[in-house]
């Protein structure tokens, strides 16, 4: 034998026998892809469900389209949604020779869906020793049942803002502001909902990590996208208040949200309504001073926990909350799941909250839903609020970066 080819000790070569690590096996990529073609056959199957919500709105905004032509119906008011979707649906009813409008509807909330799952991604992967699970928490956002019922059954656009709200938090978890407030800002001109993730932004503004003038892009992000519907014929008073017209549609407290109002008499919607923003902003107020002054670890689990804590907090204490509201809340518990895995449940337990509320109309099932559904979040709050007091340093010292271990 070629003495090249023995081992310092002069004996014969042994194999040494590596294991992968358990997480970069491929069953994460295996059930994935189960996942995947599981939802994409439920979507399938429910392309032609059509609720009243999208007869009576978003396909009637469609047929506007077509009648008018897209250049003279966007400049028109009778439509009640930001301008940015609307393009979206212009754009959609030029293919209605090819697609029928109601798919073409679900596909664009679909397509979105798939931008919040591969941010997801992006966003474990940033994780440390999370290997191939990156590739499951994608296909669990996509295939979540809460996910699905959204954009695939009900054909409702809570995932277009969504998205952008998961793509300014991974800017954030890179330690680049003015992307994530930039993204902020795309997400707030597709929805005002996005204000759910505002308590953070807030948080890390007195944290010095984004500079205050920073905000001054999210109206300005708007008003660049509202201005070709403004050239078109709308005003700037009508895209400025396109929401703000309509604050207590449906005259209740809660439109089927898992609110603390679910455990309030709707007669009380005069006295507590007004009153309600004030205290819903108070207690907000009061988390984000409680944060930045005595959260000392601040690395990227902990960002996902406050992120989750921002956008469910948020809709939970505010009046005239509507059943998807806690839309962004399902998809980073998901995320959350995958970068503090003690807390897997927690995104069990918001598919059964929105699952819940959604039942209310989607299903025709009971009132009584609404409640369970806010007594699982109350209690879901308190076990987020409590894990955020345990991510506490004990000592005062100087925050952690972003990009830091996790605890």
């Amino acid at each position: 034998m070629p003495r090249s080819s023995l081992p310092p000790g002069g004996g014969p070569r042994t194999r040494i026998s590596v294991t992968k690590p358990l997480l970069d096996r491929p069953w994460p990529v295996v059930a994935a892809l189960v996942l995947v073609m599981l939802s994409v056959a439920a979507r399938i199957i429910a392309r032609n469900v059509e609720t009243s919500d999208l007869d009576f709105y978003v396909l009637r905004w469609m047929a506007k389209f077509q009648q008018l032509g897209v250049g003279a119906a966007l400049g028109k008011d009778f439509y009640n949604y930001s301008p940015p979707y609307m393009y979206l649906l212009a754009l959609a009813s030029m293919a209605s020779r090819f697609i029928p409008p109601l798919i073409a509807v679900k596909l664009i909330s679909t397509a979105f869906d798939v931008l919040a799952a591969f941010t997801v991604f992006r966003i474990v992967r940033l994780m440390p020793r999370r290997g191939n699970l990156a590739y499951l928490a994608a296909a669990l956002v996509f295939a979540a049942p809460t996910v699905v019922a959204n954009s695939g059954i009900w054909g409702q656009a809570d995932s277009t803002y969504t998205a952008f709200l998961l793509l300014c938090l991974y800017f954030m978890l890179v330690d680049r502001p003015l992307p994530a407030v930039l993204f902020y800002s795309i997400g707030f001109a597709f929805k005002p909902q996005a204000v759910f993730l505002a308590p953070l932004l807030l948080v890390l503004m007195l944290w010095r990590k984004i500079p205050w003038f920073y905000l001054l892009l999210v109206p300005g992000v708007y008003a660049l996208a509202a201005w070709p519907a403004v050239a078109l014929g709308r005003t700037w008073m009508e895209v400025l208040t396109i929401y703000a017209s309509r604050p207590l549609s449906g005259k209740a407290l809660t439109h089927n949200a898992a609110s603390f109002y679910a455990f309030v008499p709707r007669t009380a919607l005069e006295l507590l309504a007004a009153p309600g923003v004030v205290i819903g902003a108070l207690l907000i107020l009061v988390w984000v001073l409680y944060t930045s002054r005595h959260t000392r670890r601040v690395d990227r689990p902990a960002i996902v926990l406050l992120a989750l804590i921002s956008a469910a907090l948020t809709p939970f204490v505010l009046p005239n909350m509507h059943d998807r509201y806690f839309f962004p809340a399902d998809v980073l518990a998901i995320a959350l799941a995958f970068s503090l895995p003690d807390m897997w449940f927690i995104a069990i337990f918001f598919q059964l909250i929105s699952g819940l509320s959604y039942s209310i109309y989607l299903l025709s099932g009971p009132p009584d839903n609404l409640e369970g559904a806010a007594w699982i979040n109350l209690f879901t709050l308190i076990l987020l609020l409590r894990r955020q007091v345990l991510l506490q340093s004990p000592a005062a010292g100087s925050r952690t970066t972003a990009g830091s271990a996790p605890p």
